[in-house]
């Protein structure tokens, strides 16, 4: 199914290749031998999905993300939950919103004490309540991550609140707006 969602959203999105988003086979094989670091985090090649995702080309880059899933290397929880993230991001930014959503509930992670008490499954609820335009769970995820202490958990209230602050346009738009 997920497949298909970005086979079909590919066919909208009309990339140009001269703006570099074309993503071949060959390109898909390679990403492959890349490590969790190497694909993800830093994107090495210019196919990664990271790299796609930083040229607005998120149609393919949630196909490399999809592809990387399925048929790159073992990859531990944590960093499936991470690549999965982004697949929903991207799928997000692709304007498939709902798709995202299903894909982005998959993160949630066990609850487990870290030295700065970062609350993951609040983020990822105000993000989801955001994709499924559910206002009541979006504002209370934002009061509640909002109230948190630690670094990571105020970088993520404040793209919650970006997104609350444009609760009504595409995610794409909102994750970058002015916090009002």
């Amino acid at each position: 199914m997920l497949a298909a969602l970005v086979t079909a959203l590919a066919l909208q999105a009309a990339p140009d290749a001269a703006v570099g988003c074309a993503l071949t086979p060959e390109h898909l094989v390679a990403n492959r031998t890349l490590s969790f670091e190497s694909f993800d985090q830093r994107g090495v090649t210019p196919w990664t999905a990271r790299k796609l995702g930083e040229r607005e080309c998120y149609v393919e880059a949630a196909r490399a993300s999809e592809d990387y899933l399925l048929h790159g290397p073992e990859l531990t929880e944590r960093q499936r939950q991470v690549v999965s993230w982004h697949l929903g991001q991207y799928l997000a930014s692709a304007g498939a919103e709902l798709e995202a959503a299903r894909v982005m509930a998959t993160t949630m992670r066990n609850e487990e004490m870290t030295p700065d008490n970062f609350d993951w499954n609040t983020y990822a609820r105000g993000t989801h309540a955001f994709l499924t335009k559910d206002r009541a769970a979006m504002d209370a995820a934002v009061t509640a991550l909002s109230a948190q202490e630690g670094m990571r958990n105020q970088i993520n209230a404040r793209a919650l609140r970006r997104l609350q602050s444009c609760f009504d346009r595409p995610y794409r738009e909102a994750y970058g707006c002015e916090v009002q």
